[in-house]
């Protein structure tokens, strides 16, 4: 898990899993050409950038041949890559979730998230890039979820939902066995109930009153 900057519009502070935004470069024949995936081209792109932001934010490079290190951002990390003439290996990645964000007043943007998984080898190291987040580390859900529970670290919604998810796994295979067959995640749609004074709860499918909150 990462440690996003104090600063950051967006969850500034909070502990997540490394990830971002899609760039115009993870569309473009030089992301193709970078990142290797056999599945549906239109989710190309999604992948691409799931890889691209795991090594800018934590210095974690799935490729092929394994152990190529590359310096850069966006195209030029693709451009990179390329030069050395290894591939970032989009086959590993395994879809498991998709969030939404809720419309809540103040919150200028909704985001659509996809959340992937996968296994590396247990040696892996992680490291923080410095500017987006400030700290890297490997750490088991169930001792990230203590953090957060004893106020040691501050957690979001959506990353404690999937840390109490991951939390009955012994290793990483079974997290990787947690994912819905292939093409059938489901997006999850949180709802807001406001509670007064500034207060809110968030809601799930299926919790008592997610009809009645607000989309």
């Amino acid at each position: 898990m990462v440690r996003r900057a104090r600063a950051a519009a967006f969850m500034g502070d909070a502990r997540v899993f490394p990830g971002g935004g899609l760039e115009e470069a993870d569309y473009s024949p030089l992301a193709a050409q970078a990142v290797r995936w056999g599945g549906d081209p239109e989710e190309l792109p999604w992948r691409a950038a799931a890889l691209r932001e795991l090594a800018e934010e934590a210095g974690v490079l799935l490729t092929d041949p394994p152990g190529v290190a590359v310096a850069g951002e966006e195209a030029g990390f693709y451009r990179a890559l390329a030069e050395r003439g290894a591939v970032l290996d989009a086959d590993r990645l395994t879809y498991f979730s998709n969030w939404v964000t809720p419309r809540f007043r103040g919150a200028a943007r909704r985001f659509d998230t996809r959340f992937y998984a996968t296994v590396v080898h247990p040696e892996t190291r992680a490291g923080a890039d410095r500017s987006e987040v400030t700290e890297a580390c490997w750490v088991t859900p169930a001792a990230a979820l203590q953090k957060a529970q004893e106020g040691m670290w501050k957690v979001e919604f959506p990353t404690l939902c999937h840390l109490q998810a991951l939390a009955g796994c012994a290793a990483a295979d079974e997290a990787i066995a947690l994912a819905p067959p292939p093409g059938e995640v489901v997006a999850v749609r949180p709802r807001v109930v406001l509670l007064g004074d500034d207060g809110f709860r968030i809601l799930l499918p299926g919790d008592t009153g997610y009809e009645e909150a607000l989309p």
